[in-house]
């Protein structure tokens, strides 16, 4: 089964009882279901709101219709699907998203989806796929902001192949170039202090930092807070002595996150001697691997500190 990896500002992923419905059934069910159809446990009333699955909203907003259930109710499926472990999710994902983007053009729920397939398609191993689903939707109506993502992600990927270009001045006031640390093997890891599953990866981050730092092994931080002195007593408090990278914008605004197209938090990945991005989508927690991928954080990093 796939896995969330990250937490989407955007609410990209719309989780519910996991469900296996084949494709044909599902396409089918999107187009013909009627909002009396749909479970009861999916549409929910106490009067002054409506709950949609997992949105809730006002008895007299406008989303309160019944195009807009049908709408939610296809949107809630497609992911269901992706969350399954039928073998072309990722596929049906596209096709669905498509789907959606083609009846209302003016909801963000389908540019979101194929934002997900795009990332999806590198958890399964499928550059190609990916990089052409990205360059679909850079030439589609969507939103600036979704291309603008896309564009980013587009420069990560190329990043496997070219020097990481990443320079700013931390809030300690380091001067932090990665051009001028190549023979280092550095993680950058894209974080926030409210970010549950990134400080709570953090403790593994510093044991590998404390491990490995006199065998040139080094730490960034990508900070999305907005609060800089909470942030500056939390790493102190913490003996984070890394540098950290703030501009108080979160997720969705950050100079970085968009320069990369970070599309979660938490984000890390590695970059080798030669500053060329080997390790995409790194957790140090052992629940989360990319398709294939079996080697623990420790093992990608002394196996790039082996190089030459």
């Amino acid at each position: 089964m796939k896995k969330s990896l990250r937490i989407f500002n955007h609410s990209f992923v719309l989780l519910g009882i996991f469900v296996v419905l084949v494709a044909d059934d599902f396409f089918a069910q999107a187009e013909m279901n009627s909002v009396t159809a749909i479970d009861k446990t999916f549409l929910k009333t106490n009067g002054d709101t409506v709950i949609i699955g997992n949105i809730q909203i006002k008895t007299n907003s406008p989303l309160n219709t019944d195009k807009s259930k049908k709408y939610t109710r296809r949107d809630d499926e497609l992911m269901k699907i992706y969350s399954s472990d039928v073998s072309n999710a990722t596929d049906l994902l596209v096709e669905g998203a498509w789907g959606l983007i083609k009846d209302d053009p003016d909801r963000a729920n389908g540019y979101q989806d194929i934002v997900i397939a795009i990332e999806g398609y590198v958890y399964d191993g499928k550059l190609a796929k990916s990089r052409a689903l990205a360059k679909e939707l850079i030439a589609s109506t969507a939103p600036e902001k979704y291309k603008l993502w896309t564009k980013g992600f587009l420069n990560r990927l190329d990043s496997h192949s070219k020097p990481v270009s990443l320079q700013f001045t931390a809030v300690d006031g380091r001067e932090v170039d990665l051009a001028k640390i190549k023979g280092k093997v550095v993680l950058v890891d894209f974080w926030a202090t409210w970010c549950g599953p990134c400080v709570k990866e953090l403790p593994r981050v510093k044991k590998a930092y404390d491990k490995f730092r006199g065998q040139g092994f080094e730490v960034i931080g990508i900070s999305c807070d907005t609060d800089k002195r909470k942030l500056e007593d939390y790493v102190k408090q913490h003996g984070f002595s890394w540098p950290q990278y703030f501009d108080g914008q979160r997720q969705d605004d950050n100079k970085f996150t968009v320069e990369f197209g970070i599309d979660g938090i938490p984000h890390m990945f590695l970059v080798d001697k030669k500053g060329f991005l080997r390790f995409d989508n790194v957790r140090a927690s052992d629940k989360y691997h990319p398709k294939g991928d079996t080697t623990s954080f420790e093992e990608k990093i002394t196996k790039l500190l082996a190089e030459k």
